[in-house]
């Protein structure tokens, strides 16, 4: 206990970064474990390309019912608190999991649709998280931090992946997720236990005329944030269009094994763990959207080599860039949202963000798979390179620039 509250007070951890820390570092072994297995499980049941895109599409780590799910999860954490929805969320994960593992036993394509609901709805966590980083931490102080909680999450990318794979491919696939399930609850554990909510920081009315409110503006971009979440939608809609399938399509396309896989997950993870706290650093000294443009940037010449290789060892080499373009955007995008909307709505603005952002981008991953069924291994990165233009172009020409200690745009009322 006393090397444990040593190494507390030297990293300068609080209750609630050590919550937001666990929740951040178990979420990253489960995305890696669950994202270099996932594609190819799928495929093994039988389902073709375009019904993988659609259960892309619909839930998981990502898709529709996560859009529908995040404003409510931002906007519930704001009025009563955020263990109650991170405790939720962290249910509902198991739940999913648990579905997963059966569907495999039984061979049930169909029991994989109310697990990605499951899972979907698990992800409301990500805008309360957000939130609670901005919380803990000095304005000056979030670039580091946001990039601190991405080192975090990516860290079990190095390893993870390439165990699960070699896992998968020895025993089967199946095997992987009860093992999600007691990573989750070691997570509800410790959010129970270390996250001291402090409601009266952020309540505000939550009467009907509060709800009522809230529906009409959950899904509509602020007008002062409106084409920072029209390039968020733009982005989220090219890289699911393409990227969002590549593990899938590789497997497909040119038999890579789950091991290959997660070598490239590992890859990346690498890469966007070294790079993470530098960028962190970056972001605190030019603002949030010199970065966000350098990120967008990266996607032409992504989009290029993936249409054009086919070997193992250029597409491991790849994750490198793919790595440096999201170790860029994540934290960009969340310093963006801390220096523009006041303390008492960031929570809902991140889910809102989400919400906006997934609900435009939805087809994305379905529209992918039909493309490759009908046109080829290229085409979806064709729209990829496509919509990541239009996001650089919005970008630049479009969004306002933020600062460090301005007075925010969006307030609380």
């Amino acid at each position: 206990m006393t090397k444990f509250t040593s190494l507390r007070a030297r990293l300068n951890l609080n209750n609630t970064l050590i919550a937001v820390v666990t929740r951040s570092f178990i979420s990253g072994v489960e995305q890696s474990m669950i994202g270099v297995v996932f594609q190819p499980f799928v495929l093994s049941l039988g389902a073709s390309m375009s019904q993988l895109g659609l259960l892309n599409s619909l839930g998981g780590f990502g898709g529709l019912v996560s859009t529908l799910a995040y404003p409510w999860g931002g906007w519930i954490a704001d009025q009563r608190g955020r263990k109650i929805v991170l405790l939720g969320a962290s249910l509902c994960a198991m739940g999913a999991f648990g579905m997963y593992t059966v569907a495999g036993w039984m061979a049930a394509l169909l029991m994989l649709l109310p697990a990605i609901v499951l899972l979907g709805i698990s992800q409301v966590y990500q805008p309360v998280n957000s939130a609670l980083v901005g919380e803990a931490v000095s304005a000056r102080k979030r670039g580091s931090a946001f990039s601190l909680i991405m080192v975090v999450t990516t860290v079990p990318g190095i390893f993870v992946p390439i165990i699960a794979g070699a896992v998968a491919d020895r025993y089967g696939f199946t095997v992987i997720f009860p093992a999600a399930i007691f990573f989750e609850l070691v997570a509800f554990a410790v959010i129970w236990r270390f996250l001291q909510d402090k409601p009266a920081a952020h309540k505000q009315d939550a009467g009907g005329r509060a709800i009522f409110d809230f529906l009409k503006r959950a899904w509509i971009p602020p007008r002062e944030l409106r084409w920072f979440f029209i390039a968020i939608a733009l982005d989220m809609f090219a890289w699911g269009m393409g990227f969002g399938l590549l593990y899938g399509l590789l497997r497909k396309e040119y038999d890579f094994s789950t091991t290959q896989l997660g070598i490239m997950s590992a890859v990346s993870s690498v890469t966007w763990a070294i790079t993470s706290l530098p960028i962190g650093r970056l972001i605190d000294r030019v603002g949030p959207k010199p970065v966000l443009i350098l990120s967008e940037a990266l996607a032409p010449p992504l989009m290029l080599l993936w249409m054009t290789q086919t070997r193992f060892e250029i597409f491991a080499a790849s994750m490198i860039v793919f790595a440096l373009t999201a170790a860029t955007w994540v934290p960009a995008r969340s310093v963006y949202v801390t220096q523009t909307v006041a303390p008492a709505r960031r929570a809902e603005i991140f889910g809102r963000l989400s919400a906006f952002g997934g609900l435009l981008a939805f087809p994305s991953s379905y529209i992918g798979g039909w493309l490759y069924d009908n046109f080829g291994f290229y085409a979806p990165f064709v729209g990829n390179l496509f919509f990541a233009l239009a996001t650089l172009g919005v970008l630049i020409f479009l969004m306002p620039a933020s600062h460090a200690n301005q007075p925010a745009l969006l307030g609380a009322e």
